[in-house]
């Protein structure tokens, strides 16, 4: 055993091999650290910027998505008649006032029928929270829609009026007419 550990210490220090400086060591040199120290902070940077315009992107795409939900749904209000349809300019949500509107209206290519501009805007203090979307449309006016239906509804129920009325007048000619021959009948 005492042979070997001696051997042990003998290759430890062993002289490097001609050709090799007198002090070379297996560690990292100071420039090799720095180098590489240099590298990650480099690589560190880069993966920040990819993370921060990441999260810039799905930001803008949350904005973007949530204006055109707000302005299919304002669009299909007015189509509808539940909103008045009219021209209105920045009128904030009743949910959220960081939201606005605006509706212009332009006489379209029939009577009745209008070409309806919204757009819909989110108003923030930077580039990021800021956004807006616009919307056109042909929409047919809805107080002539109503007028129709209501109109539509004055008929059906003045033809069920003559429908009952005249079946009410065949019962009756009918009961008449069967007792004037009981009364004729009576008199013989």
């Amino acid at each position: 055993m005492l042979i070997r550990t001696n051997t042990n210490r003998r290759a430890r220090h062993r002289r490097p091999a001609p050709g090799l400086p007198l002090r070379a060591r297996a560690g990292f040199s100071l420039f090799e650290v720095v180098i590489a120290l240099a590298i990650f902070v480099v690589s560190i940077a880069a993966i920040g910027q990819l993370v921060s315009s990441g999260v810039r992107g799905a930001v803008r795409s949350r904005l973007q998505t949530q204006a055109v939900m707000r302005g299919e749904s304002k669009m299909a209000e007015l189509v509808a008649g539940v909103a008045s349809l009219q021209s209105a300019s920045n009128t904030p949500f009743t949910d959220n006032p960081a939201w606005s509107y605006s509706v212009s209206l332009l006489p379209g290519p029939h009577n009745d029928l209008y070409i309806v501009d919204l757009t819909v805007a989110c108003t923030g203090t930077g580039d990021l929270s800021s956004t807006s979307f616009s919307l056109r449309r042909l929409v047919r006016d809805p107080a002539v829609i109503l007028e129709m239906e209501k109109a539509k509804e004055e008929a059906q129920a003045e033809q069920a009026a003559r429908q009952s009325s005249s079946s009410s007048s065949t019962t009756s000619g009918s009961s008449g007419t069967s007792g004037t021959s009981g009364t004729s009948g009576g008199s013989r």
